[in-house]
């Protein structure tokens, strides 16, 4: 009986050790499969690869972009790779891919390709991906602001609004030169312009002013609105009207118009300032009336451009006439020019003054100089005193 209840103890142990080294061997194969190899690939420079788990921000960039496809150009994917390029990174590019091949076709992959070769993965990551990730997870999320609305007219306006970004990232490169034409700056400010907006979209849809344009506008873009207004309204053109006419626009034609809008107001404060510039108090007014005439013109090009529909307002307002981008140059040109003259006639002056005195001082040495060398030379027939004591010794 005492032998099988050691038996039986025995057993128990026995039972239990191998559950311990079986719980052991579970955890250990449970860290394995928890281990991943890291490719390197991420939003930032490729270091080579690396043994780890991803980033949280990665992994959050990549869930937030699931709405989008990964890029489908292969000779371009790789590319990416060789970059060091995230999954989200390549569908930033894919996105910008997209937006500028729908209206430019004929051989825009390999112009895409070369360019982004030629750029470089520090630039292209630093300077297109990362700001473009931070755009396409705002917009992911205003996507499904979006779906969750019933009102029709909200969901058209906000529609529109991302409408628009994806029209206007397209205007940001030049693709019909060879190679393509990158403008950073423009870039950074359309980008940073969205990315602001759909974050708002959440709260906006709240908003019961939801439809209204000012609501949307950020410092920057409300300040050129103000001084739009000021031009338009008068005695005859309230501000409701002017705010209806606004209303009547798209978010991209409103951005466009302020756009050109301060690309004028920009070339007249360089000829405002070249015109300070000159000296001759004539030519100056001469400037000064010449600015006046045109920027007069400018505003009442504006105010025609309000009285018209909202078709034609934008068609008017979304172009740089001739006679206005190249007046105020031209004013700007001229008084660098008559600034310039001035200064060279100044130092024509001084350089005339200075010979002048020049030539008086050595004129003025010269005469001192000859003066010294009469009053050193004896006079004819005249001499020392030891010639004349001599002369007079020797009679």
């Amino acid at each position: 009986m005492l032998k099988i209840k050691c038996f039986s103890l025995l057993l128990v142990l026995i039972l239990l050790l191998l559950l311990v080294i079986s719980c052991d061997s579970g955890s250990k194969a449970g860290a394995g499969t928890n281990t991943v190899t890291d490719t390197g690939k991420t939003t930032g420079t490729n270091t080579g690869t690396n043994t780890g788990t991803d980033t949280e921000a990665e992994v959050g960039d990549e869930e937030a972009l699931a709405y989008l496809e990964d890029i489908s150009d292969s000779k371009l994917k790789e590319l990416l790779d060789q970059f060091g390029v995230s999954g989200a990174g390549r569908k930033a590019i894919g996105y910008i891919q997209e937006k500028l091949s729908v209206s430019y076709v004929d051989e825009f992959d390999d112009k895409f390709y070369n360019y982004l070769n030629k750029l470089g993965a520090d630039v292209v990551i630093e300077k297109i991906i990362k700001p473009t990730v931070s755009l396409l997870i705002a917009r992911g999320k205003a996507l499904r602001v979006i779906q969750g609305i019933t009102d029709a007219d909200v969901k058209t306006r906000l529609q529109d609004m991302l409408s628009s970004c994806d029209y206007v990232v397209s205007f940001t490169w030049y693709v019909n030169f060879n190679p393509l034409i990158f403008k950073e700056d423009v870039f950074t400010r359309i980008i940073t312009r969205y990315t602001s907006k759909f974050r708002k979209f959440k709260e906006m849809v709240k908003n019961p002013r939801v439809m209204d344009v000012y609501v949307w506008l950020d410092a920057d873009e409300q300040a050129a609105i103000d001084e739009i207004e000021k031009i338009v309204v008068n005695a005859t053109y309230d501000k409701e009207k002017f705010n209806d006419k606004l209303n009547s626009l798209s978010d991209y034609r409103v951005a466009k118009i302020v756009c050109y809008y301060r690309d004028f107001k920009n070339d007249q404060e360089e000829a405002l300032k070249a015109i300070e510039g000159v000296s001759d108090d004539a030519e100056k007014q001469n400037l000064k009336t010449r600015f006046n005439t045109l920027q007069g013109e400018y505003y009442s090009h504006i105010r025609d451009a309000f009285n018209k529909s909202a078709d034609d307002l934008y068609s008017q307002l979304n172009r740089y006439p001739d006679e206005y981008s190249s007046g105020f140059s031209e004013i700007k040109e001229d008084a660098k020019k008559a600034a310039a003259a001035a200064a060279a006639a100044e130092r024509a002056k001084e350089a005339k003054e200075a010979a002048v005195a020049a030539e008086a001082e050595e004129s003025t040495e010269a005469g001192e100089a000859e003066e010294s060398t009469e009053a050193g030379e004896p006079r004819e027939g005249s001499g020392t005193d030891e010639e004349s004591g001599a002369a007079d010794g020797g009679s």
